[in-house]
């Protein structure tokens, strides 16, 4: 029992998650490896973990597992990857975000590939036309996604379904079989209405 006890504990310990990572060049230039996760504080040039839980201080940061917090709000990052899912704030000139976003992404590029809830502020929202459905408000020069909960605001607003407003120059919805505005066109100038 006591040699059980002694496993049971140590694995514990292994698993518990690092508070600082300081990384020039991930993998090998890094304090903490990057199959190990941080709650904390995560300073770098390029570092990479597998969960990011915190304040996410770098120019380059790739989570691949899921991430919690703020990422570049101090010095906006030149690339934002996770692989998992971002709950919290993304500051980047590029966010990629492979699971669900909850929360704020701003950048010039904004690529989620799975739901995003929130806000985004950049000059391209691209959301996968095909998978991305999106919630809260967009926005950009040009906005996309496939199922739009909210508002749209740009010069090019796009969504296959709307159940909200666009506003912008060109503001087009794909289908309208669900809504009650059937017999209008799939594109609109300065506002599109979708309910």
């Amino acid at each position: 029992v006591s040699v059980l006890a002694l496993i049971g504990g140590a694995a514990l310990t292994a698993r518990a998650d690092a508070p600082f990572q300081a990384s020039l060049w991930a993998p090998d230039i890094q304090l903490v490896p990057a199959t190990d996760s941080v709650s904390g504080v995560r300073l770098e040039i390029y570092g990479e973990n597998k969960n990011m839980t915190g304040l996410d201080l770098g120019f380059a940061n790739v989570t691949t597992g899921d991430f919690t917090g703020v990422s570049g709000i101090i010095i906006p990052a030149i690339f934002n990857k996770v692989d998992g899912t971002t709950k919290g704030v993304q500051f980047g000139i590029v966010n990629l975000t492979k699971g669900a976003v909850t929360g704020w992404q701003a950048g010039l590029v904004n690529l989620p590939e799975s739901a995003v809830t929130g806000l985004q502020t950049a000059a391209v929202n691209w959301n996968d036309q095909g998978n991305v459905d999106f919630t809260g408000l967009q926005i950009g020069f040009v906005n996309a996604a496939k199922h739009v909960t909210g508002v749209q605001l740009g010069f090019v607003n796009y969504a296959e379904t709307l159940k909200g407003v666009q506003i912008g120059l060109w503001n087009q919805v794909n289908s309208r079989d669900w809504d009650e505005f059937k017999p209008l066109p799939r594109v609109f100038p300065f506002i599109n209405l979708g309910f």
